[in-house]
This record gives structure tokens, sequence and C-alpha cells, in this order.
């Protein structure tokens, strides 16, 4: 869905400015002529975008027996249960997000569904007090000629305590794995929803990764000299520890290689609606 990454970004801008939109308001704001193939592609695109939690979709009626489908503009929400403990009652909502009171009910249920509001009170709203990262990393290791490999991290990072605790980092905070580890992968995710990050979500997250971008990691894992190690972890935060930029939901997958040349590499993957979008690293 790579090629759906544009038209996805122009649907997103034209609910930033309007806050709420049909389909028709968008088709119009970006084609000359609207035909039905864009009909049908601006649909997915929207699917997929409520899928990831950036839109809310909502049944409004028109007239009698007639309705008509409009979207909401749900990262402006998303932002602000960056903010623990931040009381809001409907009021303050329509006033930050900038649509209508009548609209506000829409978009305070959908955050409910997703922890990101809880009501405190009748009609007043607070964003959660507790954020947590998510995170289940990955490590591969290999027995023949092991003095060439070691994976190097971007920069101080903070790894699950099980893989210091195997002895393959010094530390929780680290920015080096063992020698001998020529591969990792590390999927992260900061949310105020724990449950909904299980261990098998992020375990399939990475599987399917790998078969996407043809990563070749767990391909030869099963070789009589690669060993493999795997932790995850739930740990809550304080707020300004989550990093800066971050979105709530939003998965990372940090992918590092160590070749028997001595060049490192970091894969940062983030996934987007219309699929995964990366930067590449080489790290000394």
């Amino acid at each position: 869905m790579a090629e759906e990454e544009p038209l996805a970004r122009l649907v997103l801008e034209v609910l930033r400015r309007r806050r709420k939109a049909s389909l028709n308001d968008i088709l119009r704001e970006i084609f000359i002529e609207v035909r039905r193939e864009y009909v049908e592609r601006a649909r997915r695109v929207l699917e997929r975008l409520e899928m990831a939690g950036l839109v809310v979709k909502h049944v409004e009626p028109v007239k009698g027996p007639v309705f008509r489908y409009v979207w909401y503009d749900a990262r402006p929400l998303r932002r602000l249960a960056l903010r623990p403990g931040l009381r809001l009652t409907k009021r303050d909502i329509s006033i930050r997000l900038g649509i209508p009171l009548e609209d506000v009910e829409k978009l305070i249920q959908f955050a409910k569904e997703r922890r990101w509001l809880i009501e405190v009170q009748p009609e007043v709203y607070e964003t959660q007090r507790r954020i947590w990262r998510v995170q289940k990393m990955k490590i591969y290791s290999t027995r023949k000629n092991p003095q060439a490999y070691q994976v190097r991290l971007m920069e101080v990072e903070e790894i699950p305590r099980q893989v210091v605790l195997a002895g393959l980092a010094r530390s929780e905070f680290t920015d080096e794995l063992e020698v001998g580890t020529h591969g990792a992968v590390r999927v992260v995710v900061y949310t105020t929803n724990p449950d909904a990050w299980p261990e098998e979500r992020l375990s399939r997250i990475m599987r399917g990764l790998f078969a996407e971008e043809g990563i070749s990691l767990e391909m030869y894992s099963n070789l009589p000299y690669i060993s493999t190690f795997q932790a995850y972890e739930r740990e809550e935060l304080e707020p300004d520890e989550v990093p800066e930029g971050v979105e709530l939901d939003e998965v990372q997958v940090i992918v590092y290689f160590s070749l028997h040349t001595g060049a490192k590499y970091v894969y940062i993957f983030t996934r987007k609606p219309w699929g995964w979008a990366y930067e590449r690293y080489e790290v000394s």
C-alpha cells in the first residue's frame, strides 16, 4: 500500500484543516475530477487511517432515512492524551480541538475506547495519569567467529532487564550488546493501555515486518551455530520520559545488524496506515 501514502497524507491534511469532512468534501479538495477509482482509493485510505486511530468515522443524519459518513481528525486528541492527569470538560475539549460542542461526544467515545480519556465525573474527563512503554526484543548471536560481530545501538537506550540477566548486555542503559551478537530487533510502543499490546501481538508485528521487508535474521536462526533470545517488558514511565514527538499506540521497530566486515547498521521502521516507513543509519 506504499502507493497510497501520498493520498493518505492529503486526506489527513484536509482533516487537519477542516477537522470534520465527508468523503465528497475530501475528494473535491484533492482531485480536480472525481472518478470512481478515486472514490475507492479514498475509502481504503480512510479505513486504514481509522484502524490506526488517526481518524474517527461517524454516521451523520441528513434528512429522514438519508445519512452520510463524516470523519474527524483524532490526532489532536491523541496528543492531549500525552499530558497525564489533564482534566477536561466537553467545552474544554471543544475549544482545544476547534470543533463544535455538539461534535465532541463522538471523539470522547473514541478516546474512552482507547483509554486515552477516563470519565471521572459526569461529563468531566481526565487523561490517563500513567503511560507505559511496551517492548519486545529478540537477539541473534553467533558462535561462528563471534569476535567479528557486535551489535551497536544508535545511542544509549533502555532495553529489557532480561537481556542483561541473560548476559547479552552489561546494563539496561546501553549503546551496545555483547560481542557475538550479529543482529537484534526491538519492537516498541508507548501506550495508555498496555493490555492491548501483549507479547504475541508484538511477535506478529515483528514477523510481519520481516516478511514484508525481506529481513533475513529469522531465516537463518535455525543454523546450529546461531542462538536466539527473546525478552518482553512493560514499564510505567514518568511523563517526561516519553520521547519528544512520540505518538501513542504507534509501533516502532528497530533492527540492528552487525556484519563480519565490521560495518554496523540500524534501521528504524515506523508503522504507518499505508505501510512501513523507515530510516537507515550506519553506526560506529
